[in-house]
């Protein structure tokens, strides 16, 4: 079994890939698997952000009905779309459909101070201003 951190990298990039294809929906379904990991990382700033990149796609989405993906994971609502997702995207499909788009991730965590740091790289952010951007929303 992979790393939590390796799992989160992993979503991220394929949401990333999905964002830069025109592909909404897969996009948010990755940012979902994502932001879970990153809940239960304790990466709460990485799940926030999930959550509100979702919500600025679809801003009727289940998760709009819970203020953290922490939270969300104690509802059986949530649980069920969970499940959903991570049979339409468990981590052996995850690992070939990033193959076939030729990443190598080989030493690249080691390239951060932190799993945050990382993880927000890959969201095309720093930490600091995805918490920036998480400031203004509730403003």
């Amino acid at each position: 079994m992979s790393e939590p951190v390796e799992l989160l990298g992993l979503y991220l990039h394929l949401a990333h890939a999905a964002h830069q294809r025109l592909r909404p929906l897969v996009r948010d379904r990755l940012l979902l698997l994502s932001g879970v990991i990153a809940a239960r990382m304790e990466l709460s700033l990485i799940s926030a952000s999930c959550r509100r990149l979702i919500l600025e796609h679809n801003p009727q989405h289940l998760v709009k009905r819970w203020p953290s993906l922490i939270l969300a994971l104690e509802d059986t609502d949530f649980l069920h779309l969970l499940k959903q997702v991570q049979r339409r995207y468990p981590q052996e499909k995850a690992e070939r459909m990033l193959d076939n788009l030729g990443i190598d991730r080989a030493l690249e965590r080691q390239a951060y101070y932190s799993d945050e740091e990382y993880a927000a790289s890959l969201l095309g952010a720093t930490p600091e201003r995805l918490q920036a951007a998480l400031d203004a929303e509730d403003e």
